[in-house]
């Protein structure tokens, strides 16, 4: 009776390291995404004058 038990703790310990992994990469790749993002944007106050007027109006 003790073999069934164990193999459902080996599942068990299996699902949750394959969640913790999941959550740690989808950390990752938000943690990336956002970083690219900053990089390509800018704050408003870092435009020239010039460039605050053309991001007001749409062409």
């Amino acid at each position: 009776m003790i073999e069934p038990d164990r193999t459902e703790w080996q599942v068990r310990c299996a699902f949750n390291a394959f969640c913790k992994r999941v959550l740690k990469n989808e950390a990752i790749n938000i943690y990336n995404e956002r970083r690219q993002q900053q990089a390509k944007e800018k704050t408003f106050s870092d435009l020239t004058p010039t460039g605050r007027k053309s991001t007001l109006y749409l062409r």
